[in-house]
């Protein structure tokens, strides 16, 4: 009998998983995913294992864990496990940040501790690595991390992009001064801080010579423009057409001026490829870093593209001016084509006369009007009144029913 009871108090403790339409809940467990599944609660206490493990883990703690902190505090609502985030992870976590702030995410943001943590999660992996032995690097297939003494299957982080790709971990300075003059001529400026350019740099550093491996020109080039896209994407740079027009100068403003000027018969309007050039010229004359002045093949492709847009813009003008020409064709067409009264034999207009009509009557009651004020000459005489006519005195008919007045209106 008290073994029962033993039994039936112990599972009365535990409160059963509760599962609501939107958010996922297990008794005793941290806020979750809204995709997380529901599972069973672990034996013991589950906050005491998720909170404390740090602190009976004795020498293994990371004292770099700043659990206490906002991000900290997101990291665990959001059920971001601290402990599987990438490198290239954090970096686009400090993208997506930065492109809704619109500068760097601050010391304390979220992206920043997370690209943190992740760079000394980095420096502890390798230097597990260096100190392991090789029979515990086979014992463990290679997605499985060890966590406070325990196996976790996570996403192994990547410190180099996908294929092809460089390592950032065995990079030489040489090729790194390669990607950073690709990736630096693609953008137009120095790659920022946070480029895959300015990342290489920074790890070549520590290990100049690399480990011999060597990476041909074209590959390094795909890499920087492949990373020098993403960063256009981020800061939106001011791309007309095919050009860079934050990189123009001056002389390549001009350049393009003309080009576009003699291929659309006049001066560009506002939104142009030149105009947005000779914008950009104004605030800075001397032009970007790699600016095509002075380069006689850069110089050409500018000209080439001036000369292709000012070739577009003149045919959409003209294309718009035949279509003017047809609408003006259509409506005198119009005019002309009205019945004819078959009593008197005049052409009769129609009812709802088009608007080329209605601007011809208008001009010739101006021209009426104008033609019959006259004024009289000034003299040092008195001046008088003068009153004529420019048509007959008026002539009036009488019937049995109305009176009609014909003749034109009485001018002083």
């Amino acid at each position: 009998m008290s073994a029962t009871m033993t039994t039936t108090q112990t599972s009365t403790r535990t409160p059963p998983a509760v599962m609501t339409p939107e958010v996922p809940l297990v008794a005793g467990d941290v806020l979750r995913a809204v995709d997380t599944p529901v599972v069973s609660p672990p034996s013991g206490s589950p906050t005491a294992v998720a909170l404390n493990a740090g602190s009976s883990g004795g020498a293994k703690t990371k004292g770099h864990r700043r659990t206490s902190s906002a991000a900290s505090d997101i990291a665990k609502a959001a059920g971001i496990d601290l402990e599987a985030v990438s490198m290239a992870e954090a970096r686009k976590v400090m993208s997506e940040e930065h492109k809704i702030l619109g500068f760097r995410p601050p010391h304390g943001s979220f992206a920043a501790e997370l690209k943190e943590i992740a760079r000394e999660d980095a420096l502890r992996i390798l230097a597990e690595r260096k100190t392991s032995t090789g029979a515990d690097k086979d014992a463990l297939p290679s997605n499985v991390k060890i966590v406070n003494g325990n196996g976790k299957h996570v996403t192994p982080a990547r410190h180099s992009p996908p294929n092809p790709g460089v390592n950032l971990n065995k990079i030489s300075a040489t090729a790194a001064r390669v990607l950073m003059s690709h990736e630096h001529r693609a953008l137009g400026f120095r790659p920022p801080p946070g480029s895959l350019a300015a990342e290489a740099q920074s790890a070549a550093a520590k290990h100049p010579d690399g480990d011999g491996t060597h990476l041909d020109d074209d590959t390094l080039r795909e890499i920087a423009l492949r990373d020098a896209e993403r960063i256009k994407a981020d800061r939106e740079l001011n791309m007309v057409g095919e050009v860079n027009v934050s990189t123009v100068g001056k002389e390549a403003a001009a350049a393009i001026q003309s080009a576009e000027t003699r291929a659309l018969g006049h001066p560009p309007p506002s939104g142009t490829l030149a105009a947005e050039a000779q914008s950009a010229a104004d605030k800075h004359p001397a032009g970007g870093s790699f600016k095509p002045d002075g380069n006689p093949v850069e110089m050409e492709q500018l000209e080439d593209a001036a000369r292709r847009e000012g070739e577009r813009l003149r045919a959409q003008e003209e294309n718009e001016k035949a279509r003017e020409g047809k609408e003006i064709v259509v409506e005198v067409q119009a005019v002309q084509e009205s019945t004819m009264d078959s009593k008197t034999g005049m052409p009769t207009p129609p009812a709802s006369p088009p608007k080329a009509a209605e601007k011809m009557e208008k001009l010739e009651e101006a021209e009426k009007a104008e033609k019959a004020i006259e004024t009289e000459p000034l003299t040092d005489a008195r001046p008088e009144v003068v009153r004529r006519l420019t048509t007959p005195p008026l002539s009036r008919s009488e019937t049995g029913e109305s009176v009609e007045i014909i003749g034109d209106v009485l001018v002083s």
